[in-house]
């Protein structure tokens, strides 16, 4: 469980600069409105309530200016790497530290306490985090509930837009089917004919029909160009280096090999639209979160987890299939094997 990458919406831009605000409004409010810890964190039983605000005001925007360094540091990190729970919960537990020892400083040296260092610190390290899980919680279970919203979103306009179109092309047919006539077929029949009669233009037709047709580059060695939500070229790659596309919220991350390392892209744009653009050079959705080129596949495993793609390579990670598609993927194997 710890080792499952964390969902990107935890680092976002927006998602950090909303976090960072909600933490110092909430850990303003709450140790001035509930003075939680009384006489145990730092002794406010003397203190005004403009003193108070003061020292408090100061204590917390220097815990905030630490998480806002921590979360920039983290964002930078992930642009390249993955981060999993562990990891993510272990850099949370040392942002704790980093603040304990600032508001021990802070309490010691400026505000005046009298107490030994070690003992402010001490008691720092225990209730700072008792004060962040509450907005830490709070914020995680709103971003979540977001992503999911914008997941349902998303799939009820693949499905208004798939009964469009099958709505469209029956309508389609159904025009075309009745303009078509026996009379146009016989109409179309008698010019063949008439055209094929002439030796001339027979020549011509026999020769446009030996003609060989152009060789046609393989879609291997095509180049793909990603543009943005802005139609802006972002990244160009050759379709046999991408091994695999994921979805990020508002973001795609394109998982490339350069030279001999796996490097990773963060592209503005949906996974639904990368798909309907990549589908026919072999890529193939086999997730809500994946879409994989199945060129570079090595195999299809299962294990008490579920069915797994994986590209046989070194730091790059095992794709899940999820049910919904395990059907499509199943079948992409079957078609493409020599049995």
């Amino acid at each position: 469980m710890m080792e499952r990458k964390i969902p990107e919406y935890y680092v976002t831009k927006d998602n950090i600069t909303f976090y960072l605000i909600f933490v110092f409004f909430f850990s303003l409010l709450f140790v001035n409105i509930f003075t939680p810890f009384q006489g145990a964190w730092y002794n406010i039983l003397h203190y005004s309530r403009a003193k108070l605000f003061t020292n408090t005001l100061i204590i917390v925007s220097g815990g905030t200016i630490i998480m806002m360094l921590s979360k920039f540091i983290m964002y930078q990190y992930y642009k390249r790497n993955t981060l999993n729970y562990l990891q993510y919960t272990s850099w949370l537990i040392v942002e704790v530290f980093f603040i304990a020892f600032l508001y021990a400083i802070i309490v010691h040296f400026a505000v005046g306490d009298t107490r030994d260092f070690s003992e402010i610190f001490t008691r720092a390290v225990i209730f700072v985090p008792t004060i962040l899980i509450i907005p830490t919680i709070i914020t995680h279970l709103y971003f979540s509930s977001r992503f999911k919203d914008e997941k349902i979103s998303e799939l009820e306009s693949v499905q208004n837009q798939q009964v469009t179109t099958t709505s469209q092309t029956l309508e389609e047919e159904m025009t075309f089917n009745n303009d078509f006539s026996s009379d146009d077929f016989i109409l179309d029949n008698h010019v063949t004919s008439s055209i094929a009669s002439e030796p001339a233009v027979e020549q011509t037709v026999k020769e446009i029909v030996t003609e060989p047709a152009p060789e046609v580059q393989p879609a291997n060695n095509r180049i793909i160009n990603f543009f943005d939500e802005k139609d802006e070229l972002q990244l160009s790659l050759r379709v046999d280096l991408i091994y695999y596309i994921e979805s990020a919220e508002n973001y795609v991350n394109i998982y490339y090999k350069n030279k001999e390392n796996t490097e990773r892209f963060t592209l503005r744009s949906t996974l639904k639209k990368q798909q309907e653009k990549l589908e026919k050079y072999g890529f193939v959705r086999c997730h809500r979160s994946y879409l994989v080129n199945f060129a570079n596949i090595m195999l299809l495993r299962k294990d008490k987890d579920g069915p797994y793609l994986d590209f046989g390579e070194t730091g790059l990670q095992q794709i899940p299939i999820s049910k919904t598609y395990l059907e499509a993927v199943t079948a992409y194997f079957i078609q493409n094997s020599d049995d």
